[in-house]
């Protein structure tokens, strides 16, 4: 009898549009997906924590991807989307909002197909990029979402919620 490892059905993701690119979060990241809501501002946040919204009861941190990526801000439109991410910091869960241009759809990502962040100078921060993958014939950017975040930001972004 051989021993062999069954090959890993691929990950799935849920791919975003920033700007003219797309970016991947796994989908075990990903609570839920929601139209654009009131978000309460807060004063003295970085520039790319807009405030505060309300799941189910729960405040919630939520920050601008694109300004966190270094875009500038832009008018929320029909296509807006909030992912609502469980994201890993130093071993903690810590549940954020993140403001997308648009949601494009769940896919999967063979790890086979997936190949390391180019370290030439580019748009993003290298550091952000979990990998580099294809799907329908474009290029996506899978998001390392515990780096997205600094240990220090992660503290910002949780203050809010203790007070709340």
């Amino acid at each position: 009898m051989t021993n062999t490892t069954a090959p890993r059905d691929p990950a799935q993701y849920v791919t975003i549009g920033i700007d003219r690119e797309i970016f991947a979060v796994e989908v075990g990241n990903v609570r839920e997906i929601l139209d654009m809501q009131p978000i309460a501002r807060l004063p003295h946040a970085p520039a790319f924590m807009v405030g505060m919204i309300d799941v189910r009861g729960q405040g919630v941190p939520t920050i601008d991807l694109r300004v966190k990526l270094g875009l500038p801000a832009i008018p929320v439109t029909e296509h807006t989307r909030i992912l609502v991410l469980d994201v890993p910091i130093d071993g903690m869960p810590l549940t954020m909002g993140v403001i997308a241009d648009r949601v494009i759809e769940v896919t999967a990502l063979a790890d086979h197909a997936l190949e390391a962040p180019p370290r030439v100078g580019g748009r993003w921060r290298s550091d952000y990029i979990q990998a580099i993958g294809r799907a329908n014939g474009a290029f996506v950017i899978v998001f390392d979402v515990a780096r997205l975040f600094s240990s220090e930001e992660a503290a910002l972004l949780e203050q809010p919620c203790e007070a709340a």
